[in-house]
């Protein structure tokens, strides 16, 4: 009689440790990566959270609301018209890949 709970006994922690192995898989590689800052959106996605006149280009009062744009809107506005395009925007962050 010992030796069938004894088995028992045994079956059971053995699938306990595979249960937990599989519920506790990937958590140290949670805890060990680091939080990344959100990916630049493209400039699709930009228009369709910004572009209020629906003209397919931002201007400086459709970007209000986003600060590091508005801080380097002279530099993406490159033909100076006050209005940043799709080929504006691509240009300027070829620039900055080319500086990093």
């Amino acid at each position: 009689m010992n030796n069938i709970s004894l088995k028992k006994l045994s079956i059971t922690v053995v699938v306990a440790s595979i249960a937990s192995n599989f519920a506790f898989a990937n958590n140290h590689v949670i805890k060990a990566t680091p939080k990344v800052a959100e990916p630049t959106s493209s400039f699709s996605q930009l228009v369709v959270d910004y572009d209020v006149d629906k003209s397919n280009s931002l201007n400086a009062t459709e970007l209000a609301e986003n600060e590091i744009l508005t801080k380097v809107f002279v530099q993406l506005d490159i033909n100076g018209d006050t209005e940043i395009n799709e080929e504006e925007f691509n240009q300027y962050l070829a620039k900055m890949k080319k500086h990093l």
